[in-house]
Protein backbone atom coordinates (compact mmCIF):
# COMPACT_ATOMS: atom_id res chain seq x y z
CA UNK A 1 0.00 0.00 0.00
CA UNK A 2 2.64 2.44 0.87
CA UNK A 3 4.32 1.70 -3.18
CA UNK A 4 0.68 3.24 -4.45
CA UNK A 5 0.34 5.92 -1.78
CA UNK A 6 4.50 7.13 -3.66
CA UNK A 7 3.05 6.86 -7.30
CA UNK A 8 1.37 10.12 -8.90
CA UNK A 9 -1.87 8.95 -10.51
CA UNK A 10 -3.14 11.43 -13.68
CA UNK A 11 -6.92 11.13 -14.55
CA UNK A 12 -7.57 12.87 -17.93
CA UNK A 13 -11.06 14.27 -18.71
CA UNK A 14 -12.98 12.14 -21.74
CA UNK A 15 -14.11 14.29 -24.94
CA UNK A 16 -15.66 11.49 -26.56
CA UNK A 17 -18.92 12.01 -25.13
CA UNK A 18 -18.68 15.88 -25.37
CA UNK A 19 -17.21 16.12 -29.33
CA UNK A 20 -18.96 13.37 -31.11
CA UNK A 21 -22.55 15.27 -30.97
CA UNK A 22 -20.74 18.55 -31.51
CA UNK A 23 -19.43 17.11 -34.79
CA UNK A 24 -22.43 15.44 -35.66
CA UNK A 25 -24.00 18.87 -35.22
CA UNK A 26 -21.25 20.85 -37.81
CA UNK A 27 -21.58 17.90 -40.40
CA UNK A 28 -25.76 18.19 -40.20
CA UNK A 29 -26.09 21.43 -39.98
CA UNK A 30 -24.63 22.92 -43.33
CA UNK A 31 -26.54 19.73 -45.29
CA UNK A 32 -29.69 20.76 -43.86
CA UNK A 33 -29.52 24.71 -43.78
CA UNK A 34 -27.96 24.03 -47.88
CA UNK A 35 -30.87 21.71 -48.64
CA UNK A 36 -33.42 24.41 -47.28
CA UNK A 37 -31.46 26.95 -48.99
CA UNK A 38 -31.32 25.75 -52.21
CA UNK A 39 -35.10 24.67 -52.57
CA UNK A 40 -36.57 27.70 -50.54
CA UNK A 41 -33.98 30.55 -51.46
CA UNK A 42 -33.53 32.11 -47.39
CA UNK A 43 -33.06 35.75 -47.61
CA UNK A 44 -29.55 36.92 -47.25
CA UNK A 45 -30.13 38.23 -43.74
CA UNK A 46 -31.62 35.11 -42.34
CA UNK A 47 -28.85 32.95 -44.11
CA UNK A 48 -25.83 35.18 -42.24
CA UNK A 49 -27.81 34.67 -39.25
CA UNK A 50 -28.00 30.98 -39.60
CA UNK A 51 -24.03 30.92 -40.93
CA UNK A 52 -23.26 32.97 -37.34
CA UNK A 53 -24.85 30.40 -35.62
CA UNK A 54 -22.94 28.12 -37.00
CA UNK A 55 -19.20 30.23 -36.92
CA UNK A 56 -20.78 30.40 -32.91
CA UNK A 57 -21.19 26.48 -32.75
CA UNK A 58 -17.71 26.07 -34.34
CA UNK A 59 -16.37 28.48 -32.01
CA UNK A 60 -17.97 26.89 -29.12
CA UNK A 61 -16.82 23.22 -30.06
CA UNK A 62 -13.46 24.05 -30.23
CA UNK A 63 -13.46 25.92 -26.94
CA UNK A 64 -14.87 23.11 -25.50
CA UNK A 65 -12.35 20.45 -26.72
CA UNK A 66 -9.22 22.97 -26.04
CA UNK A 67 -10.67 23.46 -22.35
CA UNK A 68 -11.63 19.59 -21.89
CA UNK A 69 -8.29 18.54 -22.98
CA UNK A 70 -6.66 20.23 -20.77
CA UNK A 71 -8.76 19.02 -17.17
CA UNK A 72 -6.55 16.75 -15.49
CA UNK A 73 -7.30 15.12 -11.73
CA UNK A 74 -4.04 13.96 -10.34
CA UNK A 75 -3.89 12.09 -7.00
CA UNK A 76 0.35 12.62 -5.82
CA UNK A 77 1.58 12.83 -1.94
CA UNK A 78 -1.43 13.82 0.00
CA UNK A 79 -2.54 16.08 -2.42
CA UNK A 80 -5.94 15.94 -4.89
CA UNK A 81 -4.62 18.22 -7.97
CA UNK A 82 -7.38 19.77 -10.15
CA UNK A 83 -5.45 21.41 -13.66
CA UNK A 84 -7.33 22.79 -16.21
CA UNK A 85 -6.44 25.91 -18.65
CA UNK A 86 -7.97 28.28 -16.21
CA UNK A 87 -5.60 27.29 -13.45
CA UNK A 88 -4.06 24.62 -10.80
CA UNK A 89 -6.51 24.24 -7.47
CA UNK A 90 -4.27 21.87 -4.91
CA UNK A 91 -6.59 20.61 -2.31
CA UNK A 92 -4.36 19.12 0.95
CA UNK A 93 -6.64 16.74 3.41
CA UNK A 94 -6.75 19.22 5.88
CA UNK A 95 -8.45 21.52 3.16
CA UNK A 96 -11.43 19.09 2.64
CA UNK A 97 -14.21 18.99 4.94
CA UNK A 98 -16.36 16.22 3.03
CA UNK A 99 -16.28 13.67 0.11
CA UNK A 100 -19.44 12.60 -1.14
CA UNK A 101 -20.41 9.93 -3.14
CA UNK A 102 -23.76 9.84 -5.18
CA UNK A 103 -25.00 8.53 -8.52
CA UNK A 104 -26.91 11.23 -10.03
CA UNK A 105 -30.38 10.95 -12.87
CA UNK A 106 -28.65 8.42 -15.13
CA UNK A 107 -27.17 6.37 -12.86
CA UNK A 108 -23.53 7.49 -13.07
CA UNK A 109 -21.28 7.63 -9.83
CA UNK A 110 -20.38 11.47 -8.95
CA UNK A 111 -17.72 12.29 -6.57
CA UNK A 112 -18.37 15.86 -4.59
CA UNK A 113 -15.36 16.93 -2.81
CA UNK A 114 -16.32 20.17 -0.42
CA UNK A 115 -14.25 22.78 0.68
CA UNK A 116 -14.61 25.84 2.99
CA UNK A 117 -16.02 27.75 0.03
CA UNK A 118 -15.73 25.19 -3.37
CA UNK A 119 -16.92 22.27 -4.88
CA UNK A 120 -15.22 20.03 -6.82
CA UNK A 121 -16.71 17.25 -9.21
CA UNK A 122 -15.54 13.87 -10.51
CA UNK A 123 -17.22 12.01 -12.71
CA UNK A 124 -17.10 9.27 -15.03
CA UNK A 125 -16.06 11.73 -17.46
CA UNK A 126 -12.92 11.22 -16.51
CA UNK A 127 -10.75 8.39 -17.49
CA UNK A 128 -9.92 5.95 -16.27
CA UNK A 129 -12.83 6.22 -13.47
CA UNK A 130 -12.35 2.73 -11.46
CA UNK A 131 -9.23 3.68 -10.58
CA UNK A 132 -9.80 7.75 -9.96
CA UNK A 133 -12.22 6.18 -7.52
CA UNK A 134 -10.06 3.85 -5.83
CA UNK A 135 -7.34 6.18 -4.97
CA UNK A 136 -9.86 8.68 -4.01
CA UNK A 137 -11.34 6.18 -1.34
CA UNK A 138 -7.56 5.20 -0.40
CA UNK A 139 -6.90 8.69 0.11
CA UNK A 140 -10.07 9.12 1.73
CA UNK A 141 -9.31 6.59 4.65
CA UNK A 142 -5.35 7.91 5.04
CA UNK A 143 -6.75 10.72 5.70
CA UNK A 144 -9.75 10.18 7.97
CA UNK A 145 -11.98 12.33 5.98
CA UNK A 146 -15.32 12.73 6.61
CA UNK A 147 -17.22 11.01 3.84
CA UNK A 148 -20.63 9.26 3.12
CA UNK A 149 -18.29 5.88 2.57
CA UNK A 150 -19.43 2.74 5.08
CA UNK A 151 -15.93 2.75 7.18
CA UNK A 152 -16.65 -1.21 6.99
CA UNK A 153 -17.14 -1.36 3.38
CA UNK A 154 -14.18 -0.03 2.45
CA UNK A 155 -11.98 -2.55 4.59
Amino acid sequence: MEEHDEEQHDYVYQLKPLIVPGLVFLILYPLIIGGIHTFSKLPPLELRVLIGIYAVAVLGIITLWVFGKSKHVIIDKGQIIFQSLLGERVLEPQDIRRVAFYFDDKGQEIAQIRTGQDLYYVSEFYFPFPELMSDLEIFIQKYDIRSNLSRHAAC
